[in-house]
């Protein structure tokens, strides 16, 4: 039999079998259950699981927001602040903050909390830099996202909220799972093209098993993919893949405007582009700020 030969680092072809093999994996064992992110508390996973159970009302899912003390402030927290308290009075009351922001809006500070849990859990240590660039780039998503979909009105603005934030999910949960994986992976460029190629179908993966609203997990899936010719109403896909165009960093927004106004089924120019790109800037802090920053 012959002897296996070692594989190294920059074989580039045989370090992108591994990824692929390493990614399937993962995407499996997420389908089937067996895996689930680090540093969730019990009760933040409740709440989350609760999200999905249509039968309950606001005033149970406001106890049960209550039963983890962190969670029940970040609510509170973004119920008042500025993008989503509408004009209305400053509230402490749980059942009031749910009613004003909605399930999908909650469910967006269900995560959000979560995430920062997981942000700062000790097993993540190695990656926590890139942890937080990545909140960073989902929040900012998030913000044009929503801020887009309130424009043209063609899509739900807390679910847009919802699949901007979560959007990055996959790179996530694959940079927590890289303990697992082969060590040639963990060479920079090999991590890098990892996140590239197979985030959105292991967001994709745990978008399902958490069992978020279809054009969300649908939207997660095709955040790369965005038809320049197709016309009719932006969809929510549409809406998730012009905000990672435009929230990326260090762009010049003139000439990001200009491209995103060849895509008419928004219905806006280059001007009202140029506007909610220069408004996201300006919001997205205060975005994660009320999510927890």
């Amino acid at each position: 039999m012959p002897t296996p030969q070692p594989v190294h680092v920059h074989d580039e072809v045989a370090v992108s079998e591994l990824a692929r093999r390493f990614a399937q994996d993962l995407a499996a064992e997420i389908g089937r259950g067996d895996i689930e992110l680090p540093a969730w508390s019990q009760m933040t996973e409740r709440a989350r699981a609760a999200l999905n159970d249509e039968a309950l009302d606001d005033e149970r899912l406001a106890r049960l927001l209550a039963a983890e003390a962190g969670l029940a402030v970040r609510v509170l927290t973004i119920a008042n602040a500025a993008m989503f308290a509408s004009g209305g009075a400053r509230t402490a009351d749980l059942k009031l903050a749910v009613m004003r922001l909605g399930r999908d809006c909650v469910r967006s500070a269900v995560y959000a909390y979560a995430l920062a849990q997981l942000r700062h859990a000790p097993k993540l240590l190695q990656v926590r830099t890139e942890l937080r660039h990545l909140w960073r780039e989902s929040t900012a998503v998030a913000t044009l996202a929503r801020l887009v979909a309130v424009e043209t009105g063609q899509v739900d603005p807390d679910e847009a909220l919802l699949a901007g934030l979560l959007h990055n999910i996959g790179k996530l949960a694959l940079l927590a799972q890289l303990e697992r994986a082969p060590p040639a992976l963990g060479d920079p460029q090999a991590r890098v093209a990892l996140l590239i190629a197979w985030h959105a179908r292991i967001g994709l993966a745990l978008s399902l098993a958490w069992r978020l609203p279809e054009s969300v997990c649908n939207a997660i899936a095709e955040q790369d993919t965005l038809e320049a010719t197709r016309g009719g109403r932006a969809n929510l896909n549409d809406v998730l893949a012009v905000a990672v165009i435009g929230a990326g960093a260090e762009q010049d927004l003139g000439q990001v405007a200009g491209h995103l106004a060849a895509f008419g089924r928004f219905g806006l120019d280059a001007e009202r582009w140029l506007a909610l790109l220069e408004r996201a800037r300006l919001e997205s802090a205060a975005l994660r700020n009320a999510f927890g920053d």
